[in-house]
């Protein structure tokens, strides 16, 4: 999985690559992936308890640029990430956040009448008009003041940006995401792997 990634980083012309890992993680994972040279990428590591997504963040501000892709390390994609960073620079976004337009949602929709009656049904629907967040983001390096331990990116971070006024932008894609933190999701990109209907260029 993460081979993949780092494949997929590269082919959008991302090289330099922060791990937020944890302690339990870091030795199994620095043992395969080392600097990241045998990859064509260079590879740091920042080990922190698992403190959310934000305060992993927070606590490799050091090693972070003045803007950075934040990737959730279990999402599959073939989203073009330049264009994506070419949004948000253009935009002068703080929080840039990939949103797909073309995942169905996993459960049966209706819109109900007062007195009950279904007025419509509709079984795992696409709703473009809602789209998905990928668990891709594009941030200013002034995000991280508000990257505490203990705080997640989605859930604290972009809706206190929000709140505050600053420039928070949705980069739609109609390209999928692929999120393999279950065994169905997971099969499922295997598949679409062997099939490759995804990384095609892999």
């Amino acid at each position: 999985m993460i081979e993949y990634l780092i494949e997929y980083l590269k082919r959008n012309g991302i090289n330099e690559i922060v791990m937020l890992i944890s302690a339990n993680e870091f030795e199994l994972v620095r043992n395969h992936l080392s600097d990241g040279s045998r990859y064509g990428v260079r590879v740091e590591y920042s080990v922190a308890e698992r403190i959310g997504t934000a305060g992993a963040l927070g606590a490799a501000k050091e090693i972070l640029g003045d803007r950075f892709l934040a990737y959730y390390g279990d999402v599959l994609t073939d989203m073009d990430l330049r264009e994506m960073i070419a949004f948000h620079d253009a935009k002068k976004s703080v929080c840039t956040i990939a949103m797909s337009t073309s995942v169905p949602i996993e459960y049966g929709v209706a819109r109900v009448a007062d007195d009950g009656r279904v007025t419509y049904f509709q079984e795992k629907p696409v709703l473009k008009e809602y789209p998905v967040s990928m668990g891709i983001h594009v941030l200013d390096r002034q995000v991280l003041s508000s990257c505490a331990p203990n705080t997640d990116l989605a859930g604290d971070v972009i809706p206190k940006l929000v709140a505050n006024g600053k420039p928070v932008y949705a980069y739609l894609t109609e390209k999928r995401h692929y999120d393999i933190g279950t065994f169905k999701s997971l099969e499922e990109v295997r598949t679409l792997l062997e099939q490759k209907a995804l990384f095609q260029n892999t």
